[in-house]
C-alpha cells in the first residue's frame, strides 16, 4: 500500500499560476510550470513525473522521501487513484539564480472527503527548479505541507 498525504505539490507544488504571472521576465519557467500543472491535472502519474529532473526528490508530508521520476510517478499515481485532482497553485516568491529557481507559494487541490463529497485542502510549497542540459526547466526538489483546518 502506497502512503501519500493530501497536499500533493508540488500540490506542490505546483509554482504555476503565479509563475505564469511572471512570464514576462521568465517565460521558459512559466511554460514549465504550466506544463507540469497540465500533466498533474491529467491524472496520470507518469505525465506529472515527466516534469521532474531524473534525480528529483519529492518530500511529501508524513511520508518517506521519494527519489527519481519512477518513484515520483508511483507516488502521484497513487494520489490520483485515491481521488486527488484539480491542483491550482499561486507562486508568491520566485528567485531565479542562473540555472536554478526557488519558488514558494500556495496550493489548493480537490480530494474525496470520505462521505461521497469533495473537500479542498490548501497549503504551502517550496520547489527548486533546475534547467537541464537542453534548457528545459524541471522540478528538482519538491516539498509542501497542509494549512491547518479551519
Amino acid at each position: 500500500m502506497r502512503h501519500w498525504t493530501v497536499g500533493a505539490a508540488a500540490i506542490m507544488g505546483s509554482i504555476l499560476a503565479g509563475v505564469a504571472a511572471q512570464a514576462d521576465s521568465h517565460p521558459e519557467l512559466a511554460a514549465a510550470g504550466e506544463a507540469f500543472l497540465a500533466g498533474f491535472n491529467s491524472g496520470d502519474g507518469a505525465a506529472a513525473a515527466s516534469h521532474y529532473s531524473e534525480n528529483a526528490i519529492l518530500l511529501p508530508p508524513n511520508a518517506p522521501r521519494i527519489d527519481g521520476r519512477e518513484g515520483i510517478a508511483g507516488y502521484w499515481g497513487g494520489a490520483f487513484e485515491a481521488g486527488v485532482s484539480n491542483l491550482t497553485v499561486v507562486s508568491t516568491d520566485l528567485d531565479v539564480l542562473g540555472d536554478t529557481a526557488i519558488d514558494v507559494g500556495n496550493w489548493r487541490v480537490s480530494v474525496p472527503d470520505g462521505n461521497g463529497g469533495t473537500m479542498m485542502p490548501t497549503g504551502k510549497y517550496l520547489i527548486i527548479w533546475k534547467r537541464n542540459a537542453d534548457g528545459v526547466w524541471e522540478l528538482h526538489r519538491d516539498i509542501w505541507n497542509d494549512d491547518p483546518p479551519g
